[in-house]
């Protein structure tokens, strides 16, 4: 059975997105919050940013080292645009 989604048609579906100027090409830099919080990186309140729990309030640690998280790329161009540990 094949896929229904390719990396062909989300590439071509991601331009046609970027040229009808739903999206910019520097929105696929960064990961959507939904990537993020499924990695174990929360919000912080009182500077904006996102930062890898340890462990949660209620002492869950995350099932995936920081050190093996993978890296988030561009969909498009393909190069790394956020690494997890640089931040």
């Amino acid at each position: 059975m094949e896929k229904l989604i390719s990396k062909n048609n989300v590439k071509k579906l991601l331009n046609k997105m970027i040229s009808k100027g739903l999206l910019k090409p520097e929105d696929l830099d960064k990961p959507t919050e939904g990537w993020l919080i499924a990695m174990g990186y929360d919000k912080c309140t009182e500077t904006g940013k996102w930062i890898f729990l340890e462990k949660t309030k209620a002492n869950a640690r995350s099932l995936i080292p920081k050190h093996k998280l993978p890296k988030y790329k561009n969909p498009i161009t393909g190069k790394v645009t956020f690494d997890p540990m640089e931040h």
